[in-house]
């Protein structure tokens, strides 16, 4: 097609004129772009800093509770009523605690705020200390608690993430004793390999899992009753939150279960390496988390 001087200038003014529109328009975007990503970065650093506000603001006044419960009990020596009410505030506020503590690690993996912090632990004492905490969970619900040790003293010294294990081998305790049948047993043991590697093994003989349920048992929220009916209690978070943390610190969690024929988790947690900074010792379970936690809920 021939065009005369005229026309082509013209036809390359609108062409430019509609580059220079949708270079404008570009601009535009990649402006408010930039301007939603600095109120994402601004919305997740409030939200770092309101987990880390919220939980001091729960954390603190429940620790005085359960403190002062713990008082109570001790000082009411002689006066049923008062010893009854005091434990039941206490149980009721470590319930809490618990649920809580779950509810932000759950917030903090999500944000990606969860980082290992290694030291070493003598693995027997910190699971004596456990047991212990679920100890009145336990009997409510008419089971035994019982922890099998190894030969070898020596074995029981290990280096991992003391907090994240105690919130795993927690959830899997409660879950434990919560499917547990009435007059049953759960049973907690454990080895050390040569290589430092921990395996923690959570044995209840309860209701169990079918093969059909097991591959959806880590999901968050999953339960395998629903509804205002089931008979168990929590909210699907445990179990997702116990895998994500030893995902986290490059372990392993496995089952083997069977309807009516009880649950076997077996924990397997490689040994992480010291900060260069951080020779921290742990003897006793109770120097971290979970400080008196007789109450807790499942999942």
């Amino acid at each position: 097609m021939n065009m005369t001087d005229d026309a082509l200038i013209e036809e390359l003014s609108k062409r430019f004129a509609v580059s220079r529109k949708a270079f404008s328009d570009l601009s535009v975007v990649n402006r408010t772009l930039q301007e939603m990503n600095e109120r994402l970065t601004r919305s997740e650093s409030l939200k770092s800093n309101f987990l880390s506000n919220i939980r001091n603001e729960i954390n603190n006044p429940l620790n005085v509770i359960m403190g002062l419960a713990g008082q109570l009990v001790q000082i009411a020596t002689g006066n049923e009523d008062v010893t009854s009410l005091a434990s039941l505030i206490g149980a009721e506020a470590n319930h809490l605690d618990f649920q809580l503590r779950n509810i932000f690690i759950a917030a903090e993996l999500e944000a990606g705020e969860v980082s290992p912090r290694c030291v070493k632990v003598h693995i027997e004492s910190a699971l004596r200390d456990l047991v212990d905490l679920f100890l009145h969970t336990a009997a409510k619900k008419n089971v035994s608690l019982d922890l099998a040790l190894p030969p070898a003293e020596d074995a029981s010294i290990v280096v991992i993430d003391f907090e994240k294990f105690q919130i795993i081998v927690s959830n899997l305790l409660a879950n434990a004793i919560e499917y547990s049948v009435d007059g049953g047993a759960v049973e907690i043991s454990f080895s050390v390999g040569g290589d430092g590697c921990l395996q923690v093994f959570v044995q209840d003989h309860g209701v169990g899992i079918a093969a059909e349920d097991q591959k959806r048992i880590f999901d968050r929220f999953v339960q395998m009753e629903t509804g205002t009916t089931r008979s168990h209690l929590g909210h699907g978070l445990g179990l997702s939150i116990s895998k994500a943390l030893v995902d986290l610190m490059q372990g392993t969690i496995t089952l083997v279960s069977a309807r009516g024929e009880g649950t076997c988790f077996t924990v397997t947690l490689p040994p992480c390496s010291l900060m260069e900074d951080n020779d921290s010792f742990s003897e006793a379970g109770n120097l971290f988390l979970f400080d008196d936690m007789s109450e807790a809920q499942p999942r």
